[in-house]
């Protein structure tokens, strides 16, 4: 790959110049020059849809482009014409519009004229163009409004049922007859199963090798620590191995085993990053999937991502610092209750306090030695087992935050339920008075501006994706517009809300719809030709 840079500079000539600036991967460059004459049918100087839309008559091939440049290289005026497809509205759902235009018949083919005149060029630094029926966007056909993995199905991470088995599956075979394949991708994630533990129903993950014809596809069985399904012993009519059961779409995070963040009872989860900040998934929430491809994928710049806060405790103290002398007595063991994440209270967590530093901070201080018991606790069996919670000072006050960032997030202190309590000695406050919990939440998406008294985008607190498949902001990574695979590197252990749109005419990747499908050319004068060029850098 080699890199693009493309730089406009319009001179006003009032001292105010314009700059515009791109810049692009790119593997070819791709360039021609065309005598045109006056021909009412035009001359195809270049097609811009993937290989399966270009006729006979293609010109250029450059579907893809990422930056094209047409330019009248005479002093005779040119026309244009650039052919798209058209769309409409259908009840949210974008659909192509085919028309009785006349002679042609119907068809939801358009053309759209435009003129240079001599010497002039037009740059399209993108291809992405449709004709929309409507006087309304034809990238917001279906909204997602910061709705989380767990919300889309009722605390499942998967999708209703996409499609049927049709032929029961052995463990031991790779071949997978559906009642239609046309939902699926290669590299699908898919699911057999409901739950955890129930025989007739245990989870199978696979994924999508190849995808033979409409019915049948090739799989990679038993993945991400799920059981192989049998159609022997997975006999559930519904949730099992068996014709008619069902087969649906996954989104947990495949950094982990399938069940990671599972509920083991109820197969309930939560999409979430894992200690490192990772999540990946290969849909985005089961959305964007249609049989026919037709408005199939994510809406490209459509997508912002936010994380919850975490939930955390403080003591209700202040002017706190680091040096403040806690009050509490020398070498001695203290105990306190706390719960983090809803799980089970862990009882009489001790600490004991140093023989000289009784001050908060500082090596050996308070916030120290409860940090250790703390942490001590992350790697041992009980009710602490891998929950993080950081101790520290926070506008002089004492904080408890859990290390997650997901709807769950919570800590709640309590008295022990024997020996020392540090509660109502020296500094710290008896435990009727320590302030209330606070859960956690979803930032705000949006501020208020107080000098002016408006609202504004809380952009700071989103991550989005650019356009083209990279996202930015609180997480990197990227999206795969037509499947929905997404890879972000984000917060640790933080659950994933999202807002983005699909069914639309723009969803997708590059299909033979969503783009200019080509470029034609003809001379506007009937008596001398002209002579067009075209660069595209794909």
């Amino acid at each position: 790959m080699a890199r693009l840079e493309a730089n406009l500079t319009v001179k006003a000539g009032n001292g105010a110049d314009y700059l515009c600036e791109m810049t692009e991967q790119y593997s070819d460059i791709l360039t021609a020059q065309q005598i045109i004459d006056n021909a009412d049918e035009y001359t195809q100087i270049a097609t811009l849809g993937p290989a399966a839309s270009i006729g006979g008559n293609a010109g250029l091939r450059m579907a893809g482009a990422k930056l094209v440049i047409v330019k009248n290289n005479s002093d005779i005026p040119i026309e244009l014409q650039f052919l798209t497809t058209e769309w409409k509205d259908n009840s949210n759902v974008d659909e192509l519009n085919s028309v009785d235009l006349g002679p042609d018949s119907a068809t939801s083919i358009r053309q759209f004229s435009y003129i240079l005149s001599a010497n002039e060029y037009m740059v399209l630094p993108s291809t992405w163009m449709v004709s929309y029926a409507e006087a309304h966007s034809a990238g917001n056909a279906v909204t997602i409004d910061n709705k989380g993995g767990y919300d889309v199905n009722s605390g499942k991470l998967y999708s209703t049922a996409i499609v049927d088995i049709a032929t029961a599956l052995e463990n031991d075979t790779t071949t997978f007859v559906v009642d239609d394949t046309g939902y699926f991708m290669v590299g699908d994630l898919i699911q057999l199963g409901s739950t955890t533990g129930t025989t007739a129903t245990n989870i199978e993950i696979a994924r999508v090798a190849s995808i033979t014809n409409s019915t049948t596809m090739i799989l990679e069985r038993g993945l991400y620590g799920s059981i192989t399904a049998d159609k022997d012993a997975q006999t559930d009519s519904t949730n099992g191995a068996v014709v008619n059961a069902k087969v649906y779409l996954p989104w947990f995070n495949t950094q982990e085993d399938y069940d990671k963040y599972h509920d083991d009872a109820n197969a309930l989860g939560i999409a979430q990053t894992n200690k490192t900040g990772r999540y990946t998934a290969q849909n985005l929430f089961g959305y964007g999937r249609t049989a026919d491809a037709v408005a199939d994928g994510i809406v490209k710049g459509s997508l912002a991502f936010k994380f919850y806060n975490a939930g955390f405790q403080e003591f209700g103290m202040s002017g706190v610092t680091p040096s403040t002398h806690s009050g509490l007595a020398a070498s001695t063991a203290y105990q306190f209750n706390i719960t983090v994440d809803g799980g089970s209270t862990f009882v009489d967590l001790a600490f004991t306090t140093d023989a000289s530093n009784l001050n908060f901070g500082g090596n050996n201080g308070i916030i120290s030695k409860i940090q250790a018991a703390l942490d001590a606790q992350y790697y041992t069996a009980g009710n602490l087992f891998e929950k993080t919670v950081s101790v520290g000072i926070v506008g002089g006050d004492i904080r408890f935050t859990s290390g997650t960032r997901t709807r769950n997030s919570a800590i709640l202190l309590a008295a022990p339920g024997s020996g020392t309590t540090p509660f109502g000695v020296g500094r710290l406050p008896a435990i009727a008075s320590v302030e209330k919990a606070v859960a956690s939440k979803l930032p705000d998406d949006t501020i208020e501006d107080k000098t002016y008294n408006i609202s504004k985008s809380n952009k700071n607190i989103f991550a989005y994706d650019d356009g083209k498949g990279n996202i930015l902001g609180a997480a990197t990574g990227t999206i795969n517009y037509e499947t929905g695979a997404i890879d972000i590197q984000g917060p640790a252990n933080a659950e994933i809300v999202a807002s983005f749109s699909y069914h639309s005419a723009h969803s997708g990747g590059l299909n033979a719809n969503n783009t200019i499908k080509s470029i034609s050319a003809r001379s506007l004068n009937s008596k001398i030709n002209s002579e067009v060029e075209i660069l595209g850098f794909v």
